[in-house]
């Protein structure tokens, strides 16, 4: 559901050094005799309980609580799921498919749910000389005025089966298109993070959409996490009725893991003297990655030497792509750097196709999203909204990277969405109007909104 990093899959170099010869990325998929069990369920007292797949496990589930709560779900021996979330545990024992019924049990006893009968169509089209798998999810009765279609990040999951938005959006009136990227689930093709390429598979996947649900009069585009450089760049191959960026960024690769590293010294304690030394890491990273990892290790070199053993170097962890090449030898980069990351441009810079396409726009970012750190993209789109009147940010300020919040309760952590995300999205791509029923969200308007 969430993608593992916006910015580039050489994390894997953070790991032992891979032999010649990539490891494939396996193509799981959930097993075909669950995917009867996704869906959303409608819950006595009014509630709503939606499944998925889960980061592409065979067997795992996944659950989000229209109230609040999300979280995986282990198959246990005698068939049913638990959560694997702090106590009161949530267990559910699925019926037979056909049924459309679960049993949800916790701490305050159980109840029964009713399968939303959302209308599924399955889909192989076409992007260039690859075969890519997708799914419409419509409301009950098939018809949507405005249909979204998913985007993902850089994960490789296969979000036809795990896309947790999907149920969500549908079951709001809102159809939902998503697809196996390429290289990822039932898709063919190889994987790539190359931008150009995902917004020309993007583009063919507005077309099927249309395709499938021809009398839809809005379809647009949702981007989520690296899928947020993509989406603006759809816009420029394709028309498009709206592009919603999320957890996503304004600014490019270098300037999101200078962020990244940034906010890993400042949570570990440093202050601005170290700032500036890590500054000029990042600079010597930079010019490694944007070489495509063929020059500027002599002086990367040199600095790892000249602040070596200093403590602030080993707050820098492998979440950013400074964290990993601090990891690793000029070798190991020069080998396996290239392929790893996946044609990724990391010279890209958003801003100029974002003020540029012609789509409205709206962007819900997290404030504490410490993959995509969000002050620097809030900065540069209040600056572009002077020319942009159309384009909507919206913060909430207690959420991480998925727009997921934490907190500590009497029982542990929990997990969730902020309040009332999915009806404030739902509500934008039907009518345009961004309002928040999340007190603590901040809302900045276009001044057309």
């Amino acid at each position: 559901m969430l993608s593992l990093s916006t910015t580039l899959a050489i994390v894997a170099l953070a790991a032992a050094t891979p032999p010649a010869g990539l490891d494939p990325v396996v193509k799981t998929r959930l097993d075909p005799s669950l995917r009867c069990r996704l869906g959303t369920y409608a819950l006595p007292d009014g509630r709503f309980l939606s499944i998925t797949g889960s980061n592409g496990h065979p067997r795992d589930l996944r659950y989000a609580r229209s109230e609040g709560g999300l979280g995986r779900l282990v198959e246990q021996a005698d068939g049913a799921y638990v959560s694997s979330a702090p106590p009161p545990k949530l267990t559910l024992r699925f019926d037979a498919c056909e049924s459309g019924v679960v049993r949800l049990e916790n701490g305050s006893g159980a109840q029964l749910g009713h399968r939303t009968p959302l209308v599924v169509r399955e889909t192989v089209f076409r992007s260039g000389d690859v075969d890519l798998h997708g799914k419409l999810v419509l409301p009950p009765g098939g018809k949507a005025k405005a249909v979204a279609v998913w985007i993902s990040g850089s994960n490789n999951d296969p979000d036809t089966d795990d896309a947790g938005w999907q149920f969500e959006l549908a079951r709001r009136g809102v159809g939902f298109f998503v697809y196996d990227k390429r290289g990822a689930g039932a898709s063919g093709g190889a994987l790539t993070a190359d931008f150009q390429v995902r917004a020309a598979d993007t583009a063919a996947a507005v077309k099927e959409a249309r395709r499938l649900a021809p009398r839809v009069g809005k379809v647009g585009v949702i981007g989520a996490s690296q899928g947020g450089w993509v989406a603006p760049l759809t816009a420029k191959l394709t028309p498009l009725d709206f592009v919603i960026p999320v957890f996503a960024m304004a600014e490019g690769p270098v300037a999101q893991d200078r962020a990244v590293v940034e906010d890993q010294l400042r949570a570990a304690g440093f202050d601005d003297g170290v700032l500036r030394k890590a500054d000029e890491m990042t600079a010597a990273t930079a010019r490694v990655v944007r070489s495509n990892f063929t020059q500027g290790f002599e002086a990367l070199e040199a600095l790892k030497l000249k602040y070596a053993g200093e403590p602030w170097m080993a707050a820098i962890q492998p979440r950013s792509y400074t964290g990993v090449l601090l990891r690793r030898t000029p070798g190991e980069l020069r080998e396996f750097g290239p392929s790893l990351s996946q044609g990724l441009d990391f010279g890209y810079e958003p801003r100029p196709v974002i003020e540029t396409i012609k789509p409205r726009q709206l962007w819900l970012l997290g404030g504490r999203d410490r993959q995509a750190p969000s002050a620097g993209t809030v900065s540069v789109l209040r600056d572009i909204q002077h020319g942009r009147p159309d384009l909507d940010v919206i913060v909430f300020p207690d959420a991480d990277h998925g727009l997921i919040e934490k907190f500590q309760g009497p029982t542990g952590e929990t997990t969730s969405y902020p309040p009332g995300l999915f009806d404030l999205l739902a509500s934008w791509i039907l009518t345009g109007r961004a309002t928040s029923p999340d007190a603590r969200a901040i809302v900045e308007r276009g001044a057309g909104s």
